[in-house]
């Protein structure tokens, strides 16, 4: 069996991945729901880096934006990009998040908001899950015209349609659909004898650390475009430790 290049706290990937996100060109507010998104993915037992790291790199090429627009048809919500390129799914993810935020105020509970053209369509269901408010149903075809959905749930757990996986190569673009299990349209009897993940996987993941494989190095060089060289100049304004260490 493989080793991991890195074991991490739950701290530490918040810290290094909202980072890295910086690093990508996201804004801040972003990048910490990308952290979030990424604890979410390693409380599952997964490797957050081998899913994300494509993101990353997808918005820092400039083959995905953060430009978007969103339209309300009746009882679907609509966000899609500004232009010619795949919306990035950082961008995405919490603009569902405040989606789900507002229609707690709303009674159709028919309406439902749909992504076009997103990037990596997992980590819109990881900003879902991270989110933890009501049960959603997110699906999406894959580049072999599949059906992959997941459903997440507000006491921690979570499925998905498929038999397990490497979540990382499930990452071309599609046309993504979220709705509530308290939707008409919901239907509970296909998620028998689905994949589970359970609340139970965070509580070893907090006993073991989070294990980071092949992916590490990308996600470190985006942190790494955050930090300021230091210089004399700035140590000798406050920066780090100071020249007389009193403490």
């Amino acid at each position: 069996m493989k080793s991991p290049q890195i074991v991490l706290s739950f701290n530490e990937i918040m810290f290094f991945f909202t980072r890295a996100a910086v690093g990508a060109g996201l804004p801040y507010g972003l990048a910490e729901d990308f952290g979030r998104s990424a604890i979410w993915i390693a409380a599952g037992g997964l490797d957050p880096a081998a899913i994300s790291a494509n993101a990353l790199k997808s918005l820092d090429e400039a083959q995905s934006t953060i430009s978007a627009s969103q339209t309300e048809n009746g009882a679907e919500t609509v966000l899609k990009s500004s232009g010619e390129k795949q919306l990035s799914a950082l961008l995405a993810g919490p603009s569902v998040c405040d989606w789900i935020s507002a229609r707690s105020a709303d009674s159709n509970k028919n309406q439902y908001f749909s992504v076009k053209n997103v990037d990596h369509p997992f980590l819109l269901a990881a900003a879902i899950g991270a989110l933890n408010s009501g049960s959603w149903e997110i699906c999406w075809q894959d580049s072999g015209g599949a059906l992959c959905t997941v459903l997440t749930s507000q006491d921690g757990n979570w499925k998905t349609s498929w038999d397990p996986t490497d979540i990382s190569q499930m990452s071309a673009a599609a046309d993504v659909t979220i709705k509530s299990v308290e939707s008409s349209l919901f239907k509970a009897e296909k998620w028998k004898g689905k994949t589970s993940y359970s609340e139970k996987n965070r509580k070893l993941v907090l006993e073991t650390g989070v294990q980071v494989y092949e992916a590490w190095p990308i996600i470190h060089s985006f942190f790494s475009r955050c930090l300021v060289p230091s210089t004399e100049e700035s140590r000798k304004s406050g920066a780090g430790a100071g020249l007389v260490d009193t403490d």
